[in-house]
C-alpha cells in the first residue's frame, strides 16, 4: 500500500505517524516549504524571542526516515489525477498513490485594501514568513498589524520585542469578538495596552499608503497611521484550490463524511482545508483529531470522527486566554451564563450552561481551570447553577 500526503503542517504530519506505527505500507509526505515539520503554534514564541530556532524545528529529516516517512521538501504538488490515482508536482512528473491525504492547511487572507500589493506588507503564516518579519522587524522603527485576532495580537507581541511603535487595526469594536465577550475583550486590550501595544477597535483599513513602498495605512473614517511595515492578519481561508480543479466536491473548503474522506474514494483530506458537517476551524487540536481518523481509514479500519469542541488559547507575556465552546450565546432563555470578573487580580471566569449541560466557558489567568473546563466541555458533562457558581467564584 502506498500512502501520499500533500501537506506538512500538523495535519499531515500527525496522519504520517500514525500511518508509520502501523506499518501498512509506503509513506510519501510533500510540501512546499524547506523545512521540516514544525509546530506552527510555536512561531509566535520563536518571534518573541522566547525560544530558539531548534525548539521550533524538532527533528530533522533523517529521523522520519527511520519510521518510514519518506519527506519530499520544496516540492510543490499542483493538481491531483484521481482517475489515475496521482498527483501532478510543479516540475511535471506525477506520483502513484493507493491513499492519498490532502492537508494542504490554509493560506493568509488579504481583504481588498487598495495598495495592499505594496512593498513592505505582509502576511504571516510560515517559519520563512517568521523569518524574514524579524530580520525586517529589527530596523522599521514602528509597524502596524491590521487585525486584532489572534494570530495579529501574537504578532503585535513578536513585533514589540523589537520595535518602538507598535499599532494594532481591529475593525470589529472590540478585540476577539468571536472568542470572548465585551468583559473579556476588554481585560485583553488593557493588557496588551500594558505591553506598549497600541490598540484602535473599531478601525476599518481602506487604503495602505505610500508610493511603491508601504508608508502607512488610512482608515475608512480618515485617520492615518505611519509604519514601514504592515502586517496584514485578517484570517485564513482554506487551500482547496487543487482539490476543487480536480473535481472534488469543495465548500468553503474539501468537504469530508465523518470517515475523513472526499466524494472521491480513496481521497482524504484534514486539518484547516477540510470541512465537516459546514464547519472548518483552523486549530491544531482538530487538525489532529481529524488527521488520526484519516490516517486509520486510509489504513483499511472503520473510525468515526467525532467533532471536537473548538478551543482556542492565547498566551501573550503574563496572560493566559481560553475561549472553549458556545462563549456569545444568542439571546435564549436556554442558555445561562455566570460570569465573574476579579479586575485587582485580572482575572475573569465565565461559565456558559444549556439545559443543565456545560456548552462553554471564558477563562482570563487560571490556566488550570481552563483545562479542568475544557475536558467537561469535551464530556459534554451536566453541571448544575450552584456547581457553576462555585467553579468562578
Amino acid at each position: 500500500m502506498k500512502y501520499v500526503i500533500v501537506g506538512g503542517g500538523v495535519a499531515g504530519m500527525t496522519a504520517a505517524l500514525d500511518l508509520s506505527r502501523r506499518e501498512s505500507g509506503e509513506i510519501e509526505l510533500y510540501t512546499d516549504e524547506r523545512h521540516p515539520y514544525y509546530y506552527r503554534p510555536q512561531l509566535t514564541e520563536f518571534f518573541a524571542g522566547n525560544i530558539d530556532i531548534d525548539k521550533v524545528v524538532r527533528r530533522p529529516l533523517e529521523w522520519y526516515a527511520g519510521k518510514g516517512i519518506n519527506v519530499h521538501l520544496e516540492t510543490k504538488v499542483i493538481g491531483v489525477e484521481p482517475e489515475t490515482k496521482s498527483i501532478v508536482l510543479e516540475e511535471g512528473s506525477r506520483v502513484a498513490y493507493d491513499k492519498l491525504l490532502l492537508a494542504l492547511g490554509s493560506l493568509p487572507f488579504v481583504p481588498p485594501i487598495k495598495g495592499a500589493g505594496k512593498l513592505g506588507v505582509r502576511t504571516w503564516r510560515t517559519l520563512d514568513d517568521t523569518l524574514e518579519l524579524k530580520e525586517r522587524a529589527a530596523t522599521c522603527g514602528s509597524t502596524i498589524v491590521i487585525g486584532g485576532g489572534l494570530l495579529g495580537l501574537e504578532g503585535a507581541r513578536g513585533f514589540i520585542s523589537v520595535c518602538s511603535d507598535v499599532t494594532v487595526l481591529e475593525m470589529f469594536p472590540r478585540l476577539l469578538p468571536r472568542q470572548l465577550d465585551e468583559v473579556g475583550s476588554q481585560l485583553l486590550q488593557n493588557f496588551v495596552e500594558s505591553l506598549g501595544i497600541r490598540v484602535v477597535v473599531g478601525a476599518a483599513t481602506e487604503e495602505i499608503l505610500g508610493g511603491d513602498h508601504a508608508m502607512g495605512v488610512r482608515l475608512k473614517d480618515g485617520r492615518e497611521f505611519a509604519a514601514p511595515l504592515i502586517l496584514v492578519s485578517a484570517g485564513v481561508r482554506c487551500n482547496a484550490g487543487i482539490a476543487d480543479k480536480a473535481g472534488i466536491e469543495v465548500g468553503r473548503g474539501v468537504i469530508v463524511n465523518a470517515h475523513m474522506e472526499t466524494s472521491e474514494p480513496g481521497i482524504y483530506a484534514a486539518g484547516d482545508v477540510a470541512v465537516f458537517q459546514g464547519h472548518t476551524w483552523a486549530i491544531a487540536p482538530i487538525a489532529q483529531a481529524q488527521a488520526r481518523v484519516a490516517a486509520a481509514n486510509m489504513a483499511g479500519e472503520d473510525m468515526v470522527y467525532e467533532a471536537v469542541v473548538p478551543s482556542t488559547t492565547l498566551k501573550v507575556i503574563g496572560i493566559d486566554v481560553a475561549s472553549i465552546g458556545v462563549v456569545n450565546p444568542e439571546a435564549d432563555a436556554d442558555y445561562i451564563q455566570i460570569p465573574h470578573f476579579n479586575a485587582e487580580a485580572k482575572v475573569y471566569k465565565k461559565i456558559v450552561l444549556k439545559e443543565g449541560v456545560i456548552v462553554g466557558a471564558i477563562v482570563i489567568n487560571e490556566k488550570k481551570l481552563a483545562k479542568h473546563l475544557e475536558s467537561l466541555i469535551s464530556e459534554h458533562a451536566k453541571m448544575t447553577l450552584d456547581e457553576a457558581r462555585s467553579l468562578v467564584n
